[in-house]
């Protein structure tokens, strides 16, 4: 019976907690709405899959992005030995904003996104780690140019 009331209780009080989000972004566009992204450089795999999981690739939006990206690797900690113990990576992305019917630069601006790692034995994990972390570093720098635009268009 105690089982049964502590069960039916922490139910209760998990489900019925009152929170509600204040911002929703929804996880297939990022909010993108209003505009396509086109990039610009050769940049790697990992970044082209973050930009393509993280935004609309319709062509039919009024304003078209732009993209300029630069990944930079800058190790942290060297060892006396002359061996790197911990990477940074640095995603920055330049982006200008043009409306399509006129040609015109409505926005522009530069975002940086940044994670580190530890290196490891293994080149296999080393490579592994290298990646992801290069896609939470575009991420982040993504978030950032995606609330600029998106507060732009919102202004417009």
């Amino acid at each position: 019976m105690i089982k049964i009331l502590v069960t039916v209780s922490f139910f209760i009080f998990f489900t019925n907690c009152g929170f509600t989000p204040i911002y929703k972004i929804s996880d297939n566009n990022m909010g993108s709405e209003g505009y396509s992204i086109e990039i610009v450089n050769q940049v790697s795999r990992e970044i082209i899959e973050e930009i393509n999981t993280n935004s609309l690739l319709d062509s039919d939006h009024k304003y078209v992005a732009f993209l300029n990206i630069k990944e930079d690797t800058t190790p942290l900690i060297i060892n006396t030995n002359g061996t790197v113990a911990k990477y940074r990576i640095e995603i920055e992305i330049s982006y200008e904003l043009i409306q399509k019917d006129t040609d015109e630069v409505v926005s522009f601006g530069k975002t940086r996104g940044n994670a580190q790692y530890d290196v490891v034995s293994s080149e296999i994990s080393n490579e592994d780690t290298k990646k992801s972390m290069t896609k939470i570093a575009t991420k982040n720098a993504l978030q950032i140019m995606y609330s600029r635009i998106q507060s732009f268009i919102a202004s417009k």
